[in-house]
């Protein structure tokens, strides 16, 4: 009798499973939209302070904390499927550095203002998309929920950067070359860290490293000794919502046939019969 319930509540299981798995694989297409914004810090590796050289990957000797600075990350980000994903990314953000107790003890010093933009594409090798565990199939409000936790991706794109710079050269040289505003390309890449609060909210948290094709990001260049051009990173947390999105793809606000199809709210001032002949000819 015990075998028999067991395999009873086995095939009920399976059966369930069976049901819902095609539900919770699709979930993620009711919400493909996603906008955030955040805070941050960046610090600047130029040809002032810190310099990158052979001898100095990507610049990490050349760290200083007193010389990060805020940064302002905004996103849009549209989900393709469970594991990719394209994101528009713009930042702002604010940069200084001094010779000052650098190996490049020449007395000059800069503060810069940053604004960048990109498209990024994401890899999840951490997808937010749970397979289904029965201990996990419904939320609190007991709603089908296939989020995990977390999430974690790669990413990598193309963008444009513009600076505007303050630079302090108190006995300039010949091969010194200021710029104080400057445009060019930068190529971002990095990775990311998600925390899924519930199917709308969300926690991003991102490490991104910056390849920029120009060497005027601090507002400086020394043509003799400048071998390489300016980098720079960014170290983000964001909070992100997403939006409902229609079976056209397109979110709720901007698709007239859902709001043409979605029934209206009757009126707080409806009509009633009137109690009385006199009210009624009234």
């Amino acid at each position: 009798m015990v075998t028999q319930l067991k395999i009873r509540y086995l095939l009920i299981l399976v059966l369930v499973i069976g049901i819902t798995k095609p539900v919770l694989g699709q979930r993620w297409k009711l919400r493909r939209y996603e906008v955030g914004g955040g805070i941050g810090m960046t610090q600047i590796f130029g040809d002032i302070g810190g310099t990158i050289d052979k001898k100095n990957w990507f610049g990490l000797k050349d760290i200083k904390f007193d010389e990060t600075s805020p940064a302002f990350p905004l996103y849009i980000r549209y989900r393709l499927d469970p594991v990719y994903a394209l994101k528009l990314n713009g930042i702002l953000a604010f940069g200084n550095g001094t010779d000052e107790n650098s190996r490049n003890d020449r007395g000059r010093s800069y503060s810069s203002i940053i604004g960048e933009f990109s498209v990024q594409g994401e890899f999840y090798f951490l997808a937010e998309e749970r397979r289904y565990k029965s201990a996990a199939m419904f939320n609190r409000r007991g709603m089908l929920n296939n989020y995990m936790s977390f999430g974690a991706y790669g990413f990598a794109g193309i963008g444009a950067v513009y600076s505007r710079a303050t630079v302090n050269i108190p006995d300039p040289l010949p091969y010194d070359r200021i710029k104080n505003n400057n445009f060019g390309a930068v190529i971002p890449f990095g990775i990311g860290l998600k925390y899924i609060i519930d199917d709308r909210w969300l926690v991003n948290a991102e490490l991104g490293y910056r390849i920029s094709l120009t060497d005027y990001i601090d507002g400086y260049k020394q043509t003799q000794d400048s071998k390489h051009n300016d980098v720079y990173y960014f170290v983000n947390i964001s909070v992100g919502y997403r939006l409902e999105t229609t079976r056209q793809g397109l979110p709720t606000f901007l698709d007239k046939e859902f709001w043409a199809a979605k029934p209206k709210r009757k009126s707080k001032h409806s009509t009633r019969r009137p109690r009385s002949k006199k009210e009624a000819l009234e």
